[in-house]
């Protein structure tokens, strides 16, 4: 009830606090006295709740006022004089439990009679009898004659203030939400304890992955494995060579199709010559700007270049359309506007901005 006070200053907390406690008082007051039963209502309510779970418990008396209360799967020992039964809930609430209870209809008694007197109406009625005074304004209050008190100096820390009350430690939080507070922290990459995955240690090494691969390497040969990794082409084998493009070659694999060469015997072929592309000497010459895959583009087999028959200064002005002569002429001052009223007919105006028209 007090949840909505806690953000105010003192006084006004505790005004709060003593009008809402007011009213209560008097709201329980004038429903007790209604109330007709001998029990206060929620404890008269447990009660019967109580007598329909003692329907399946049989009582066997074992001495006065002493029975043996069993059931199909549990038995205990309820004691009328003492109050007592097995099972401590009698002991601990003061309110017959359901194998008191059950002993308590075989000696043909009322629970009522056993329950505590704290429970009665008249307990209730007492507590809620001496009401709460009601209370003039802070103007009417009279003067003490001492200083005022000084407000403390506040603090307010970052962010937005608490609102919820400090739990205990062994306190509930949320019944619906299952706790992580006492549960071990495991690791999902290594399924220890102590540490999560974002924390784990287990895969870090020092090494680059060129080491790694190089000790991967030393392994598996060491174990008789083939390596995983690839391998470097080795200098026993001579490097592929780039063939020059030819159009007779593309004109013979035009008139062949796609069919596979006929078979024909080797012949001796002449020491076949590095190309430029595997000769370092080469690739720094001055002749390796004009070179298109080590042939010089400018050889005499090469077909001389074009001469264009026509140039952009060889080119006779073009003649504009009829269309465009008036968008051109736009903007170049007063003299374009008089020769535009004198070729229409009309009066030439050169300090007027419309065009005349010749009268007819």
């Amino acid at each position: 009830m007090i949840l909505k006070a806690r953000d105010k200053p003192i006084l006004s907390m505790l005004e709060w606090i003593r009008v809402r406690l007011m009213s209560r008082l008097y709201v329980k007051k004038i429903g007790i006295e209604k109330y007709g039963g001998r029990l206060c209502p929620s404890i008269q309510g447990k009660l019967e709740k109580l007598k329909l779970e003692s329907k399946s418990f049989c009582a066997m008396p074992s001495g006065r006022f002493v029975y043996e209360v069993a059931s199909e799967r549990e038995r205990h020992v309820v004691d009328l004089v003492g109050r007592t039964c097995n099972c401590r809930a009698w002991d601990l609430t003061g309110i017959p439990c359901k194998h008191g209870v059950a002993a308590i209809f075989v000696n043909r008694e009322m629970p009522e009679d056993y329950t505590h007197p704290c429970y009665y109406k008249d307990a209730y009625v007492e507590t809620y009898k001496t009401p709460i005074p009601p209370m003039p304004g802070q103007s009417e209050w009279v003067s003490s004659g001492q200083p005022k008190p000084v407000a403390p100096i506040i603090y307010k820390p970052p962010g937005r203030p608490p609102i919820k009350r400090k739990r205990d430690a062994d306190e509930p939080r949320n019944p619906y939400k299952v706790s992580r507070a006492n549960k071990p922290v495991r690791c999902g990459r290594c399924q220890k304890e102590g540490h999560n995955a974002r924390g784990c240690k287990a895969n870090i090494t020092g090494e680059t992955p060129w080491e790694r691969r190089k000790r991967l390497q030393k392994e598996q040969s060491a174990n008789g494995r083939p390596s995983t990794c690839r391998k470097a082409p080795s200098s026993s084998q001579p490097p592929p060579t780039h063939q020059p493009y030819t159009m007779g070659s593309s004109s013979s694999n035009q008139a062949t199709g796609s069919q596979p060469p006929a078979t024909q015997p080797p012949a001796t072929q002449p020491p076949a010559q590095i190309p430029w592309s595997q000769q370092p000497s080469q690739w720094y010459s001055s002749d390796f700007r004009y070179t298109v895959r080590g042939a010089l583009w400018f050889a005499s087999s090469q077909p001389a270049p074009h001469t264009p028959a026509e140039t952009w200064d060889s080119r006779p002005p073009a003649t504009r359309s009829p269309a465009t002569r008036g968008v051109a002429s736009r903007g170049r001052g007063n003299a374009t506007r008089t020769q535009k009223c004198r070729t229409r007919g009309g009066k030439a105006n050169s300090g007027g901005r419309g065009r005349g028209r010749g009268s007819k």
